[in-house]
């Protein structure tokens, strides 16, 4: 694991900012923080990069607990871009190369062919948002760390420059094989690049979870109901049908949405009174929704 805290908590008097929250990164991860405004994302992130001291719990990065300073040294951060208004981004990046000793040649047209900036004459101080959230992914790139953090790099943004940040994200992670820790409360936005995901509300980490498990939670499927689900089951299955889950009179189906017609009427030929037969597909928005009212079940 490249990223880890154990019981992370931050008090603010009586308010718990973060209340024991335990996030595992793995190497390679496009690790996204989901969560309200307000649920925690930056209060953790700060916590992670020592700009604020935790009440409790543990950080470990790359397996180093003790040194942390040191650990952070090798982290990239983007929290807010801020850079000198009048140089462009090349003379930016390349301030940034000499304050952080970077001596690689050619590592500052690389990032900003990555970012899409390449070329790019103006000063910053007429940059779009855009275009100083993709300088700042550059920047936090530039000394080549194993783990860069991105707060809210879409908040924001119009949807061409979401569209950008979605496409210099998945650029970066390809080219650099950094580990990305990226927060969002657009759910529907990080899944487009995330690989992995911890939903936070109100300090607490409240599930994490992969790409693949997102989906397999979301995904279509085929709730039949009906009156004796042991006798549905047999129908169903000499006919060929997996059942996925049976819960009280309600079976549900992960598959074979085109001949629901076929399955009805095998049911009722069978002497099964069929209640119910209707497709279902949960929205991204919609899991997150019941996860964060509903509790740790969804």
């Amino acid at each position: 694991m490249i990223l880890q805290t154990h019981e992370l908590t931050k008090k603010y008097g009586e308010f718990y900012a973060l209340n024991g929250v335990s996030i595992t990164v793995k190497k390679g991860d496009i690790y996204g923080l989901v969560g309200r405004n307000g649920a925690g994302k930056t209060t953790f992130f700060k916590c992670i990069m020592g700009l604020a001291a935790p009440t409790d719990g543990a950080i470990e990065i790359n397996g180093e607990t003790a040194n942390l300073n040191a650990a952070r040294r090798q982290m990239g951060f983007m929290i807010t871009p801020s850079f000198f208004p009048y140089l462009n981004a090349k003379e930016n990046l390349e301030y940034l190369c000499r304050v952080k000793g970077v001596k690689e040649k050619g590592k500052v047209e690389w990032l900003l062919k990555i970012v899409g900036l390449m070329g790019v004459k103006k000063p910053f101080k007429v940059f779009s948002l855009g275009m100083k959230q993709r300088l700042g992914i550059a920047g936090a790139l530039l000394a080549s760390p194993p783990v860069v953090v991105l707060d809210e790099p879409i908040n924001g943004l119009d949807p061409q420059g979401i569209i950008d940040m979605r496409t210099v994200i998945k650029e970066a992670h390809t080219q650099t094989g950094a580990t990305f820790l990226i927060s969002s409360h657009i759910l529907a936005e990080l899944d487009l690049v995330a690989t992995r995901f911890g939903f936070i509300e109100q300090g607490v980490l409240l599930k994490e979870i992969s790409h693949k498990e997102l989906h397999e939670r979301t995904k279509k499927s085929l709730l039949v109901e009906v009156d004796n689900t042991s006798k549905a089951q047999t129908i169903l299955q000499s006919s060929g049908v997996e059942i996925a889950a049976v819960s009280g009179r309600q079976l549900t189906l992960d598959a074979h949405f085109d001949k629901s017609d076929e399955l009805a009427r095998a049911l009722v030929n069978g002497g099964v009174k069929l209640y119910d037969l209707h497709r279902q597909e949960t929205t991204l928005e919609e899991y997150f929704m019941r996860l964060i009212g509903g509790g740790r079940h969804a």
